[in-house]
């Protein structure tokens, strides 16, 4: 498991398995996957729990005094023999018989065997509801048992804290410390924290902290580099913030290594001496005076491309003006960024605007992201076109992205809900086998069909019929919309019907986790933005159960059918009843990828038939082929960004300077 290291005392992270010979690579490849799938099997899984079960018999029978003298045994078992099941099972014995004692929760079967695929650094997949929370409890704490830093990943601060003070308890009779991040923690309370076993923090408060520690280091993180860091301010460690890269456990690892992977994280500082607003504001009356399809055009990808007579245009505007635009690639170059910000951002779904500032809204959480912006001159362009205030273009001092961050770590795990689709990509680039856990109960979730609409109109106004009619039996319903304009539009309607609602678009993760953790009461109806509130439990309220459960409504698919899976998996969690339907249109925007004559002759005819069971065959078979292309193309974006970074390592490798 921990085989291919290069193991500084004070910086340990993992030799990239990319800089290894090939044969080399392939053996440990083989080898490592050979060794988890007889090991991992479930088989293998329920003999581990019946070991688990014969130790917790044993445990049960003894006091508080007897169970950390049997504490001692384990942590030195770990500690000299390592993660073999000898050790592991009477580990998970005992945090089971503490975490009842303790908290009153006693870990199912099922979390057992995630528990167990956790600690041998692989992926549990187990459905929505099915306790993640308190399976990483198990791998957590066995690894820090072992002497290993624990740092566990969430997808926001809130829950990172959430999970966090909920667990201490637990932590603390193990006498394992524990200590959350935030992303906008000061950096004493940050080297004090990354000093406790056990942290939790996000995905990019991890990677932002690891580039500070490499802007300190100034070179690759060798052992002599940081001992001669060290010696000369004669103060170990105290300017790195990170102990390494030991173990992470990943929630929602999907979302975080494969959703997020598409856009490197960058540091970056202000260029105050820029003449930018001058530059960016000349490029933004450029584009303006450019005309679509005759003198550029969007594909479907949302590239801009000139056409010739564009060129020739671009030209002919830039003859008067400063030397600098001279230069046709950096004209071009300017102007096609302008037209990105004028016809591919849309306010209020790729951003909004408070307070006389644009803040960019991640498109995968709908949560509003403040202290981050858009790099070439992009972020400056949206500003202009808004009117608002033009802040200073950033010059990048670091920048790396999660996909190869997180080849680094000497042990990484993950927990997820919808990993299937991903699984074989999660194998090639993070060397992760992805093992599905049954589920603690079987589903009672019931899929009521799909409906494809003409236009967004037609399937606006069908939707608030439908809505109407389940808030006046008294079943809750969760609506998932897309972007934050699309739930204005819904609210906005029900409002005009009279209908009571929630909207919910995800600016601040508490009040979040609040609106979403009473979605299940009678007669409520929530509007969320993507994954809006994951991570929170949606308890139902009494006598929901007979009325069905939780109903989710998906108006509009995703990029990736993972995420409409896990906010399907909002419903019927833990055995509940639940329901789910989809209501589209062929003027969602996940269509527009297809041509144009597709479309309109589709929409043709489902006005003028649109209960036609073979045209909503159809429909449905082209919103599929529209996902499913736009997945490829994401998948490539990754490829191609870890390869460009593969590229750039080897370049900066030769000149002796870090990334």
């Amino acid at each position: 498991m921990f085989s291919l290291l290069t193991s500084a005392e004070r910086y340990p992270q993992k030799l990239d398995w990319s800089e290894l010979p090939r044969l080399e690579r392939t053996w440990n490849w083989l080898v490592l996957h050979w060794t988890r799938h007889v090991g991992l099997s479930a088989r293998r899984q329920l003999r581990f729990v019946k070991r688990v079960e014969a130790h917790e018999t044993a445990f049960k029978l003894l006091d508080e005094a007897e169970l950390k003298t049997q504490l001692q045994t384990i942590r030195l078992g770990l500690r000299r023999d390592g993660i073999q099941d000898a050790q592991v099972a009477p580990a998970f014995a005992l945090i089971r018989v503490v975490s009842a004692r303790i908290l009153g929760m006693r870990h199912h079967d099922v979390q057992l065997r995630g528990g167990y695929v956790l600690v041998h650094g692989c992926i549990t997949e187990m459905d929505t509801g099915e306790g993640k929370t308190l399976t990483a409890t198990l791998a957590a704490i066995v690894m820090a048992l072992a002497g290993r830093q624990v740092q566990v990943v969430t997808v926001n601060d809130y829950l990172a804290g959430r999970d966090a003070a909920e667990m201490t308890p637990l932590y603390d009779w193990f006498g394992l410390t524990t200590a959350t991040v935030a992303e906008d923690a000061p950096r004493e309370a940050r080297e004090q924290a990354y000093r406790h076993p056990i942290v939790y923090c996000t995905g990019k408060t991890l990677v932002f902290d690891y580039l500070k520690d490499r802007l300190v280091l100034g070179q690759q993180l060798s052992q002599m580099g940081i001992r001669l860091k060290d010696f000369v301010r004669n103060k170990p460690g105290g300017e790195l913030l990170l102990p390494g890269l030991q173990f992470a456990i990943v929630d929602e690892i999907d979302s975080v290594l494969i959703d997020e992977a598409r856009t490197p994280l960058i540091i970056s500082a202000s260029d105050e001496s820029a003449r930018h607003e001058e530059y960016y504001g000349h490029a933004l009356m450029l584009a303006k005076a450019l005309e679509p399809f005759t003198d550029f055009v969007v594909d479907e990808r949302k590239r801009v491309e000139f056409t010739r007579q564009g060129r020739e245009r671009l030209v002919a505007l830039t003859q008067d003006s400063d030397p600098i635009w001279h230069n046709q690639f950096r004209r071009e170059e300017a102007v096609i960024q302008a037209l990105t910000a004028l016809h591919n951002f849309v306010r209020d779904e790729h951003y909004i605007v408070r307070d006389d500032k644009v803040m960019i809204v991640d498109e995968h959480t709908g949560r509003i992201m403040p202290d981050r912006s858009w790099e070439k001159g992009l972020h400056q362009l949206i500003e202009l076109k808004e009117e608002v205030p033009v802040t200073p273009p950033r010059v990048t001092l670091a920048k790396i992205s999660f996909q190869l961050f997180f080849r680094r770590y000497m042990g990484l795990a993950g927990m997820t809900g919808t990993g299937r689709e991903v699984a074989a990509e999660m194998g090639h680039v993070y060397d992760l086998l992805s093992v599905r856990i049954p589920p603690h109960r079987p589903s009672r979730r019931v899929r009521q069909g799909s409906r494809v609409f003409a236009t967004a109109d037609l399937k606006w106004q069908a939707l608030v019929e439908t809505l109407t009619q389940l808030q006046g039996r008294g079943q809750p319903v969760l609506v998932g919309t897309r972007t934050i304009s699309a739930a204005d539009e819904l609210s906005e309607r029900l409002t005009q019907q009279a209908v009571e609602h929630q909207v919910l678009h995800a600016d601040q993760d508490v009040e979040e986790a609040l609106v979403v953790a009473e979605a299940g009461k009678h007669g409520r109806i929530t509007i969320a933005t993507n994954m809006a509130g994951r991570g929170t439990d949606i308890k139902l309220a009494e006598g929901v159960d007979a009325l069905g459960g939780l109903h989710v409504i998906l108006t509009e698919l995703h990029d990736s059918a993972r995420v409409d899976r896990q906010l399907v998996g909002r419903s019927a969690r833990q055995g509940q009843p639940g329901s789910w339907e989809e209501m589209l249109s062929l003027e969602d925007e996940l269509l527009q990828v297809l041509p144009r004559s597709v479309l309109v002759g589709l929409s043709r005819m489902l006005q003028q038939a649109p209960d036609n069971r073979l045209l909503q065959w159809g429909a449905r078979k082209v919103y599929w082929l529209a996902q499913k292309k736009v997945e490829r193309y994401h998948k490539r974006i990754r490829r191609s960004l870890l390869k460009a970074e593969f590229h750039t390592r080897r370049s900066l490798s030769f000149t002796g300077k870090s990334e």
